[in-house]
């Protein structure tokens, strides 16, 4: 099987990460990938797992970027994958583009995975145009259904994003030699309770509400030391707005911004409690949360979307009335004043995500083997 993972770029992301796990899991089953998106820091482990990598910015929003529905065309119809899997909008439609011209014998299996609540437009409307369509949460596919697809559609199914026990085993410590290095890096964080809010630097992540908590926090809890770990747009000025938040609050000296960060797993396990505040929308899916609690670390998190989903079954006591601050701030008091115990579990695995991802491309493959695609 000849699978391709189409998406914007290999940063460090929710969708990005799925493209490249499922790259992972396939090469370790002995099958053909290649993975068509612009550079970026997970390079490393498409490289690593010997998958073939088209450095081409199909995500890149310009009008050259259309030059590359020929050229994918062209090379569609030389190497003829089995599936082509797009996991975001702009690659979709260069993909979709380029497969509807190809003769019918000769088109790829087109799936498309529904990453986020996407704003309800025509150009959004690609991401439920695939052959089969993945909803990364319940509440992604209630999404789509109420938006893009009519209620009994069955090429809409459910695949959870998942969380390796053996990349984020249950109370891992990070190493001697990792917190050397960071508190050499953020002497400030010595000795120090971290609340940790992961994500990339954008307004909806929640980053304003977590700067106004950390601020109520202090004069009762002065250990207290708050970080955001993620990573900003060039040439964004966000960052300068939540330091000015940060210096009117008097809790510059109590915030620390750690940037982008592969060693999400130390920075996770080596604080006392992890947030998740994504507002409007909520989070489609929220690894952060599988991932945090895999390690046995308590989360809060607004209590809404795919975040919701995972906190029922992993850590119901985690749960917060969306964008109620007082409501944040009794819960973050309350698991200061006595931490609660994360009980183990396999819910949200990779290799069940992994799993179900398989038999999508097998039962895929199998049903359209000796179908034309003509709706494309």
């Amino acid at each position: 099987m000849h699978v391709v993972q189409a998406l914007v770029s290999l940063s460090i992301g929710g969708s990005e990460l799925v493209a490249v796990e499922t790259t992972e899991h396939l090469r370790a089953a002995g099958h053909r990938v290649t993975v068509i998106a612009s550079s970026g820091p997970l390079e490393a482990r498409v490289n690593a797992a010997q998958a073939e990598w088209l450095d081409w910015s199909i995500g890149r929003k310009r009008l050259g970027t259309l030059q590359y529905i020929r050229q994918l065309r062209a090379w569609l119809l030389e190497q003829q994958p089995d599936i082509v899997h797009v996991h975001s909008r702009l690659p979709a439609w260069i993909c979709h583009l380029a497969i509807r011209k190809l003769p019918a014998d000769k088109r790829p299996v087109f799936i498309t995975s529904m990453h986020g609540q996407y704003s309800v437009s025509s150009y959004s409307a690609i991401m439920a145009r695939g052959d089969q369509v993945v909803a990364v949460s319940n509440h992604i596919r209630d999404y789509t259904l109420k938006y893009y697809l009519p209620p009994d559609s069955h090429k809409l199914l459910t695949i959870y994003g998942g969380t390796s026990r053996d990349d984020f085993p249950f109370n891992y410590q990070p190493g001697p030699a990792w917190l050397q290095q960071t508190f050499t890096e953020f002497p400030e964080l010595e000795n120090k309770r971290i609340l940790l809010l992961p994500g990339r630097l954008s307004r909806y992540k929640g980053h304003a509400t977590f700067i106004e908590l950390l601020a109520s926090l202090q004069a009762e809890h002065p250990d207290v030391h708050g970080v955001i770990l993620g990573r900003a747009k060039p040439g964004s000025r966000y960052i300068n707005e939540l330091e000015g938040l940060a210096e009117r609050n008097g809790i510059s000296h109590k915030l620390t911004f750690c940037g982008a960060r592969t060693d999400m797993r130390d920075w996770m396990a080596a604080s006392s409690l992890v947030f998740s505040l994504c507002s409007d929308p909520p989070e489609a899916f929220g690894r952060i949360v599988p991932e945090a609690l895999a390690l046995g670390v308590p989360v809060i998190a607004w209590n809404h979307g795919g975040v919701k989903e995972i906190l029922q079954v992993m850590f119901p006591n985690g749960g917060v009335k969306p964008d109620s601050q007082s409501a944040l701030l009794e819960k973050t008091r309350k698991f200061l004043r006595q931490p609660p115990e994360v009980e183990a579990s396999d819910a949200f695995s990779l290799q069940d995500s992994m799993s179900r991802t398989m038999a999508l491309y097998q039962a895929t493959l199998a049903a359209n083997g000796d179908e034309d695609r003509e709706d494309l």
